[in-house]
């Protein structure tokens, strides 16, 4: 590192000459720029700033694009096919924002559809943060579930940021099934969810065939069976809670009731 410094400092012209205080400044930066001279809290530090994260993001718009078609077909290829194998979040990141968004209208379109001639509609504003909640939460919580379970009896080919890669494009299968979710037929909607769970349990598994290949048969199917049933227990609570219209009929009961009983107490009070 010091002969780099110096061979900098040599060519440079004398007016331009560093004084000590720069050229210890200059040794400084040099050492933060190397990994093997950083502490363990400098490198805990990065994982909050800007640069660390900006290589998950130099990502291409037709790497993208062709990421997301293999999901809605997960037979066509694999994320180390597609993509080399390297990780990033962009895809990930703008497929669950817009998955917020997408379930956010289904609830409110299904909400619209069950009102009674006469009832006035009211946006459910209040479902935007709880459902932020729960898909940041998951989108963290279930990658990290795979990762622990691959690393327990694989040989910890993929990382805990391929796994973030590849569950995170596994879920765009889920924008346009939401909307059509809002159709108030629900064998078209239990038809669409195990649409979602076939093609999602498909996609991470062909993905995480980089490690299942080198396993045991019994390994191998304790995997398959972990992903089936994380993927069923999230399709169930996308089905009951997000696209029930009971769920949605008793939670306006519940609204009327309180408005009724707010009515009464106003009106007893004057």
């Amino acid at each position: 590192m010091l002969d780099n410094l110096n061979q900098d400092v040599s060519i440079l012209q004398p007016s331009l000459q560093m004084t000590d205080s720069q050229v210890q400044n200059r040794i400084r930066q040099m050492k933060m720029e190397d990994p093997d001279e950083q502490t363990c809290y400098q490198k805990f530090c990065n994982l909050f700033t800007i640069e660390y994260y900006r290589e998950y993001f130099d990502v291409t718009t037709e790497l993208v694009i062709a990421k997301v078609v293999n999901a809605f077909n997960p037979f066509s290829g694999t994320f180390f096919d597609i993509g080399g194998g390297i990780p990033e979040l962009y895809g990930p990141f703008w497929i669950l924002n817009t998955l917020i968004f997408t379930i956010a209208l289904s609830v409110n379109i299904i909400k619209y559809m069950q009102l009674q001639p006469g009832e006035h509609f009211e946006y459910q504003f209040e479902i935007v943060p709880f459902l932020a909640i729960f898909m940041y939460l998951k989108t963290l919580i279930v990658p990290m579930i795979y990762r622990v379970a691959l690393k327990c009896v694989s040989q910890d080919r993929l990382t805990l940021l391929h796994c973030f890669t590849i569950y995170g494009y596994s879920a765009v299968v889920m924008i346009p099934i939401s909307l059509l979710n809002s159709i108030p037929n629900p064998a078209i909607q239990w038809m669409l969810l195990v649409y979602v769970l076939f093609a999602q349990t498909s996609f991470l598994t062909s993905n995480f065939n980089q490690e299942l290949k080198y396993l045991p048969k019994e390994k191998k199917y304790m995997i398959v069976g972990l992903v089936a049933v994380v993927q069923i227990t999230i399709m169930i609570l996308y089905k009951f809670y997000f696209f029930s219209s009971f769920n949605y009929q008793q939670l306006g009961l519940v609204k009327k009731r309180m408005n009724t009983h707010i009515l009464q107490h106003i009106l007893g009070a004057n």
